[in-house]
């Protein structure tokens, strides 16, 4: 995914331009107002059909873009076909999966104006944010306290109106489902992706949706296939009597439009900035296309979707959102002017070969960046480091490695192995060891570090040099050389 600081400002104008049709379509369907008799549909009566028209949307997207060759490969029956290759990503898509469909229903129920179920699905997500934090022992910043109490106050306004008091014990259990998908599925994502590697991301980002549609498609057909009674006699109802109601093209519709909306605010939150960047500025879009939601279907059918009181809160919400992102913001414009100190470390086990030799070339391409004509007035305060995982450190570079590196035309400065340590952790921007074992190795030391660590051999092509002789370190040197002009040109490693 691409790094530049614009870049998700347009996925949120993507991400609110598909909310405002999909919450005013899913409203206007549940009271009626698609059906020639003008009776009201039940949530569990759409949701169906409007899941299968999302995951119509996933297919149409995955073959439209490609996207479905960054995801892995498993067998069934024999073939291979792509799904999640990883445990967490799966359970991000079943969270997903229970967002997809809480949020249709959260649109759905009698008496909830789009504005109200917005402010408790997004209130929601940012009040749970410190506790999560507190959880994990991270700092909460005095911004996120802000946010904290406006939201709340936020949710005590509209709280107070009686209309408030309309919400069921269902529609309850939906937006505490709907908060808890967001609960898990944030964690497996800043666990699992939210890098700077692109690759990754995609990786993350298909297999999550792949994993969605299969919960989505199976999930709610068990259900309607025991359902006798009650919301589950509804959703079997959605696979009989709905289709005969002349609404599947709408319900299809609506699915489509989240399909849209997914794609632009689940990119939103595999940015590699901090969650508390990125959530406020997806919250604050989906808040403001059900606002702008709301006032068009007034402005339309001449009839309040929405009261003063929301209309309150919604704004207090905005006020939470931008205490949130304001500091972030702040601090990407003053850094589109001026250099920013950035530190950056590559890691092997011994410190005495592949990780000097990486940070030798990457020493070697800032050089040169910051010499060239075009980059001469440039400041930089970039740190290039190396350090090992089990070394004790004091060895010299391997002769072999400073031959590489010589073959290669790249200068051998004096190096002595050290072991990477919390502080390095702590001051470091980004970590790159070389393989998938080595981080797992290192989040294992040093827990709550997964945002920093990334790794070099994606596909299992960067040799082993150690004990093969001076060729198999110049293999190495040249394919480390490969990696890191790659990271260059993608610009996860910065020079200005």
């Amino acid at each position: 995914m691409k790094n530049n600081t614009m870049n998700i400002w347009y996925l949120a104008l993507g991400y609110f331009a598909f909310y405002v049709p999909y919450s005013g379509m899913t409203k206007l369907l549940s009271k009626g107002m698609f059906s020639e008799t003008g009776a009201s549909i039940s949530g569990a009566e759409m949701l169906p059909t409007v899941l299968m028209g999302t995951v119509l949307g996933f297919v149409l997207i995955l073959l439209a873009t490609r996207w479905w060759k960054y995801a892995g490969k498993v067998k069934v029956f024999g073939l291979k076909i792509p799904f999640a290759t990883h445990r967490f990503t799966f359970f991000s898509g079943v969270a997903t999966a229970v967002i997809i469909a809480t949020t249709t229903l959260a649109y759905s129920f009698t008496g909830i104006s789009i504005v109200f179920a917005a402010l408790l699905m997004r209130g929601g997500v940012l009040l749970m944010a410190p506790f999560i934090d507190k959880v994990y022992r991270r700092k909460i910043q005095w911004y996120s306290w802000l946010a904290f109490g406006l939201t709340l106050f936020s949710l005590l306004i509209v709280f107070s109106e009686k209309a408030a008091y309309n919400l069921s014990i269902a529609a309850g259990i939906n937006i505490l489902a709907y908060l808890s998908g967001y609960f898990f599925r944030l964690q497996f994502m800043t666990y699992s992706a939210k890098t700077e590697d692109s690759n990754s991301n995609y990786k993350f980002f298909v297999e999550e949706m792949l994993s969605a549609m299969l919960v989505i498609l199976v999930v709610p057909a068990l259900l309607a296939f025991v359902g006798t009674e009650g919301f589950l006699l509804s959703i079997r109802n959605g696979y009989t009597l709905f289709f005969t109601t002349g609404l599947l093209p709408v319900t299809i519709g609506i699915g489509l439009l989240y399909a849209g909306l997914y794609i632009f605010g689940s990119r939103i939150y595999l940015d590699q900035r901090e969650n508390t960047f990125c959530i406020p500025i997806n919250r604050a879009m989906s808040l403001q296309a059900g606002v702008v939601a709301a006032l068009i279907l007034t402005l339309v059918f001449e009839t309040p979707f929405y009261s003063p009181m929301q209309i309150t809160g919604a704004i207090f919400l905005m006020l939470a959102i931008f205490a949130l992102s304001a500091p972030k913001i702040i601090e990407y414009i003053r850094g589109s002017g001026y250099a920013r100190q950035r530190t950056y470390m590559f890691v092997c086990p011994g410190n005495t070969g592949r990780s000097p030799m990486a940070q030798a070339i990457c020493i070697d391409r800032m050089v040169s960046f910051l010499q060239s004509d075009s980059k001469r007035n440039k400041s930089s305060q970039i740190t290039v480091l190396s350090a090992g995982i089990n070394t004790d450190g004091g060895t010299p570079i391997h002769e072999d490695a400073q031959q590489a590196l010589q073959h290669l035309g790249i200068r051998v400065m004096p190096h002595h192995s050290r072991k990477i340590s919390n502080e390095d952790i702590k001051k470091v921007d980004r970590v790159w060891c070389m393989t998938q074992e080595h981080k797992d190795l290192i989040l294992q030391k040093f827990p709550g570090s997964e945002s920093k660590i990334h790794y070099l051999d994606l596909d299992g092509s960067l040799p082993v040099p150690h004990g093969k002789g001076i060729r198999a370190y110049i293999e190495c040197a040249e394919k480390l050389e490969q990696i890191i002009d790659n990271l260059i040109y993608r610009r996860e490693i910065q020079f200005t």
